[in-house]
Parts: C-alpha cells; sequence; structure tokens
C-alpha cells in the first residue's frame, strides 16, 4: 500500500495549519490526509460503529498534529494513523517516526500482521542471518518447548519465519521494529483519565504525548507530576510543556507495537494460533 508523502515546509514552527485537519473524524476508511512530513490515515479497523470524537477533543486533533510534528526524530519522516486499535487501548493518533522504507517494505511482505504478543515475541527471539533453533528460543525467552514447538509451524506457512534448515528458523527481513512509535491522546478535561490513558499506551508505545485544553493549576499540577514520572509529552491550551522521551522497551515489544501499525494500515489480523 503506498501511502503519500506529505508536502515540505513547518507548520508546527508557526505556519498556518492546512485546511481541513480539524475534522480528520469525518471522511471513508483509509483515507489519506497528508501534513508536513506527515501521511495522516484512518484505521482501516476502526471502533466498532460510526467514528466519534466528542465536540470539545475533535477541536484539540490540530493540537495532537502540531505534536506529532514535533517529534524526536520526525524530520527523517512519519506516517500518522488515526484511531488505531493498538496492543492496549486505542489513541486518537498514533504516529510512526522513521523513513518511509521499513514500512513499505513490511507493507509489501505478505505476512499477516503478528498481533498475538506470544507469537510476536517467539518472531522477535530469532535472527535475520543466523539460524536459530526452537531449543535456543525457548531458552531466550525462557518458556516451555512445547510452547515454541507448536507455534512455530504457522509462522513459517505464514511467511514471518523461514524454515533453511529442519528446525532452525530465520526471521523474514522486513519484519522488524519500523522505526519509533507514539501514541498521541487528546483530552478536553479530565486529567486523570488522561494519565491512565497514556500510561496504558506507555506499556507498548515508545514514548506519549498527551493534549489537553485549558486546565486549572490544581489538574495542571498532576498533569505535571504524571508526566515527568511516565517520561511522557504534554500539551497543554496549544503550547508544548513537556517532550516526550524515549521509553526504552525490549525487541518483542517494539515488534508487537509494529505490527499493529502495519494491521492498521493493511486492515487485516493475523489468525490466532492455539496456544
Amino acid at each position: 500500500m503506498a501511502l503519500p508523502n506529505g508536502p515540505a515546509g513547518d507548520t508546527a514552527s508557526g505556519g498556518a495549519m492546512p485546511a481541513g485537519l480539524g475534522d480528520l473524524d469525518q471522511g471513508p476508511p483509509c483515507e489519506t490526509r497528508p501534513v508536513t512530513l506527515t501521511a495522516v490515515q484512518t484505521t482501516s479497523t476502526p471502533r466498532a460503529g460510526r467514528r466519534f470524537l466528542p465536540v470539545g477533543e475533535s477541536e484539540l486533533i490540530p493540537d495532537a498534529l502540531a505534536a506529532c510534528e514535533r517529534l524526536p526524530g520526525s524530520e527523517r519522516g512519519m506516517v500518522v494513523v488515526r484511531e488505531m486499535t493498538g496492543p492496549i487501548g486505542i489513541p486518537d493518533l498514533t504516529a510512526l517516526v522513521g523513513p518511509r522504507r521499513a514500512l513499505d517494505a513490511r507493507l509489501a511482505h505478505p505476512a499477516p500482521p503478528i498481533l498475538n504478543r506470544i507469537d510476536a515475541s517467539i518472531v522477535a527471539s530469532t535472527h535475520l542471518r543466523a539460524p536459530r533453533s526452537s531449543a535456543a528460543i525457548s531458552r531466550a525467552l525462557g518458556w516451555p518447548l512445547d510452547l515454541i514447538e507448536r507455534r512455530l509451524p504457522e509462522l513459517v506457512l505464514n511467511g514471518a519465519l523461514l524454515e533453511p534448515r529442519p528446525r532452525r528458523y530465520l526471521r523474514a527481513d522486513p519484519i522488524r521494529p519500523l522505526g519509533r512509535i507514539f501514541a498521541v491522546e487528546a483530552k478536553v478535561k479530565d486529567a486523570s483519565a488522561a494519565i491512565t490513558q497514556i500510561r496504558a499506551y506507555g506499556s507498548w508505545a515508545d514514548g506519549c504525548v498527551l493534549v489537553m485544553g485549558r486546565v486549572g493549576e490544581n489538574s495542571l499540577g498532576r498533569l505535571l507530576a504524571a508526566v515527568d514520572e511516565d517520561h511522557s509529552g504534554l500539551v497543554v491550551a496549544g503550547k508544548p510543556v513537556r517532550r516526550p522521551q524515549i521509553i526504552q522497551h525490549d525487541l518483542p515489544r517494539r515488534l508487537w507495537a509494529a505490527e499493529h501499525f502495519v494491521a492498521a494500515l493493511r486492515g487485516r489480523h493475523q489468525p490466532s494460533v492455539a496456544p
């Protein structure tokens, strides 16, 4: 699936926000809307029912997009998906930051998205060049050998793993972390709920940004304490207050998150392999 590159320019540094970005909750599935260095795409596997953002929160989407433009590494390129179903929760925006070639290669690969966390961990525990046995994978993960061996055949059949020699496995080259994934959540109020959501996203995203409307001093104090503890970004009433820091997740978790991003763009899901 080819996604258009965004036009040149820097809206985050004070230029005008492109027209139409405030109504991202409208439009058909898979519609791509380009912004600076960014392709904004609605997920093809959305929440059940009609897409809807509360009016106040939809008005924060331009601030959320501007926050995406300020993400670490955004100059290398970015794709933003609206309402992506993540491993845990559904952020308003999910941004993949990094060169497009890795994403394009993964989208072109026939293996279905690896959404099962056990399978993602098994695949991440193999190498691209040095074949690994099921016993070695079992030792690396600390999981029972029979669990590993039950899941390997389906992963080979789907193309996620290669079996160059009997019972020796390689990871397919395009299946890897695709860049840095950031979850961005917009909230008009209810700082406590916003903090809970951002912490859930932080269990799989490389970084998180909370975009709030105007808040009182007490709420702002709670927000600052929470984002400082979690190393998240914070925007309040359109003003950047904290810049997100990278959360150091292990390879299996980063791969798991990347595969959910692929699933959002493809609209296809991996059949679960029976444990």
